[in-house]
């Protein structure tokens, strides 16, 4: 069995590698996939910021989601 320590870390480097790699993307130019492996790991960074409760972390990785999603929605990828 997990404990909680072991999830939070889990999607704290987790999520901290899939920004790495949405910003990879995005160096590349790679449309839409940099938005969608950026919006994922700022999902994942809400998760660990809700397991933290660190207010300000939840409000930043809110805020930066649903401006990707915003964007995707403006260019009919979703």
């Amino acid at each position: 069995m997990l404990t909680s320590k072991q999830i939070e870390f889990f999607f704290e480097w987790a999520s901290t590698f899939i920004l790495l790699a949405g910003a990879a993307l995005t160096s590349l130019n790679i449309y839409p996939m940099n938005v969608f492996l950026s919006l994922a790991g700022n999902l994942g960074w809400l998760v660990v910021s809700v397991m933290w409760r660190k207010p300000s972390l939840i409000v930043i990785q809110l805020v930066i989601s649903v401006i990707y999603v915003a964007g995707l929605v403006d260019k009919g990828v979703i």
